[in-house]
C-alpha cells in the first residue's frame, strides 16, 4: 500500500507540472523481500516504480553494507550512481532513464538475524514421543518490516575475513605490476546456505524481537545412558529424537520438560528429515560411577610401567537400566588384557554395553603396559 501510495502522489504531482530533468523525487527504501542469516546479516531486495528524467534520491538503512549494492532499472545495471552520507542519513542518487521503469535495489545489511528456538516435553520416563515446537526468533534493529516476504536461512556470512582483492590475482598479474592500492573496506566473504525456512510475510519496527511458529510435532524418541568415564561423573541421559516432521532442523538450544517442569537446556545438531538428533536432558542420579586408575612400575620387563583401570557402576534405584560405558585408550598403550571385550572405535575409542541389576555393582577392569 505504501508504494502505490508513493505513485499516487508522484502521479498527482505530474498532471501539476512537466516532468523536468531537474524534478527530483525522493523515497526510503523499505524492503520488499528479505533473506536473513543466523548472523545479524540480511540480503534485501526493493522493488519500485518511478518516473523517467528525474533525480532519484533514496535513503538507504545506514547499516548496510555500501558496496553490495545495485541499482537496476527495468532488470538492467544503472550505469553510474553515487551514496553519500549527510545529515544522519545514506543517500543513494541517481538519474532516471527517459520513461517511466521498475527500480530494484538489492543490498547486505547487518542489524537482521534469527535464532531457532526449541522446546521439547517428554511424554513419559523414559518418553518413547515427544512434543516438539520450533520457532523462529528474530531480532530486527535495522529498519522498519512491512510486511515483508521474509526467508530465514539456516547459514552464516563470514563477516570475520575480509575478502583482499588484491589477494587473488595471479602471479603474472604481479610481474606485471600495480600503482600503490588503497586500502579497501573488505567484503563480507562466504555464505554458508544449509536450509531455508519460510515463515511468509512479517510486519516489525526496529527494536522488536519477532516470534513466528515453524513447526509443532510429535516425534518418536528413545533414551541412551552414556557414562563418559574420562569426562563425566554421572551417567548422562540422551534422547535420540527422531525428525519425522517435513522440515529439518537447524541448529540450536532445546529447552526440555518433564511433567511440566523445566529440566535443562541443550545444544542439537543439524537434524534433516529422518535422521536422529541428540539432546541431553540431564544425568541418572540412581546410578554412581567412579574410574581410577593406579601405575605401577616395572623391573626388568619389556616395559617401564603397567596401569590399571577400574570402572564401576552402581545402581541405587529399583530397576535394571543398561548404560553404554566409553573410554579412551591411550595411543601408547601396549598388551591391553580386559575383563569384558569392548568395542574398539575410530579415535582410540572403548565402548561397552552394561547392563546393571537394582542394588547391584558391575565392575569392568583393564591393564595395559608403556614405556
Amino acid at each position: 500500500m505504501r508504494k502505490i501510495l508513493f505513485l499516487m502522489i508522484v502521479a498527482l504531482m505530474a498532471l501539476a507540472a512537466p516532468v523536468g530533468a531537474a524534478d527530483q523525487i525522493t523515497y526510503t527504501s523499505q524492503p520488499d523481500e528479505i533473506y536473513i542469516f543466523l548472523n545479524n546479516i540480511a540480503f534485501a531486495r526493493d522493488t519500485i516504480t518511478l518516473p523517467g528524467g528525474v533525480d532519484a534520491r533514496v535513503a538507504l538503512p545506514l547499516t548496510i553494507f555500501d558496496n553490495t549494492l545495485t541499482v537496476r532499472e527495468d532488470g538492467q545495471r544503472v550505469p553510474a550512481y553515487r551514496l553519500r552520507r549527510v545529515d544522519g542519513q545514506l543517500l543513494l542518487q541517481w538519474t532516471t532513464g527517459a520513461a517511466a521503469r521498475e527500480i530494484t535495489l538489492e543490498y547486505l545489511l547487518s542489524g537482521l538475524s534469527w535464532t531457532p528456538r526449541y522446546d521439547m516435553i517428554l511424554n513419559g520416563d523414559p518418553a518413547e514421543t515427544v512434543d516438539f515446537n520450533f520457532y523462529a526468533e528474530v531480532q530486527n534493529t535495522a529498519l522498519e518490516l512491512d510486511a515483508v516476504q521474509t526467508h530465514l536461512i539456516a547459514g552464516r556470512v563470514d563477516a570475520s575475513q575480509p575478502v583482499d582483492s588484491l589477494s587473488r590475482v595471479t602471479e603474472n598479474q604481479y610481474l606485471a605490476g600495480y600503482d600503490e592500492a588503497a586500502p579497501t573496506g573488505g567484503e563480507v566473504g562466504a555464505a554458508t546456505i544449509q536450509y531455508i525456512y519460510e515463515p511468509g510475510v512479517l510486519t516489525g519496527a526496529p527494536g522488536e524481537t519477532l516470534y513466528q511458529q515453524m513447526l509443532q510435532a510429535v516425534l518418536p524418541a528413545r533414551r541412551v545412558l552414556l557414562w563418559n568415564a574420562q569426562a563425566d561423573r554421572q551417567v548422562t541421559a540422551i534422547y535420540k529424537v527422531r525428525n519425522q516432521a517435513d522440515l529439518p532442523l537447524a541448529e540450536g538450544i532445546v529447552r526440555s520438560y518433564r511433567d511440566g517442569i523445566f529440566i535443562g537446556s541443550d545444544f542439537v545438531e543439524i537434524t534433516p528429515v529422518g535422521s536422529e538428533g541428540s539432546i541431553t536432558v540431564g544425568s541418572l542420579q540412581d546410578v554412581r560411577v567412579n574410574r581410577s586408575e593406579s601405575q605401577t612400575a616395572i623391573e626388568g620387563g619389556s616395559y617401564d610401567y603397567e596401569y590399571r583401570v577400574k570402572l564401576e557402576l552402581t545402581n541405587f534405584g529399583q530397576k535394571p537400566v543398561t548404560i553404554e560405558v566409553v573410554d579412551y585408550q591411550r595411543p601408547e598403550a601396549e598388551k591391553l588384557v580386559f575383563s569384558q571385550e569392548p568395542t574398539r572405535e575410530t579415535g582410540n575409542v572403548l565402548r561397552w554395553l552394561v547392563t546393571v541389576e537394582a542394588g547391584q555393582t558391575v565392575t569392568i577392569q583393564y591393564t595395559f603396559e608403556t614405556f
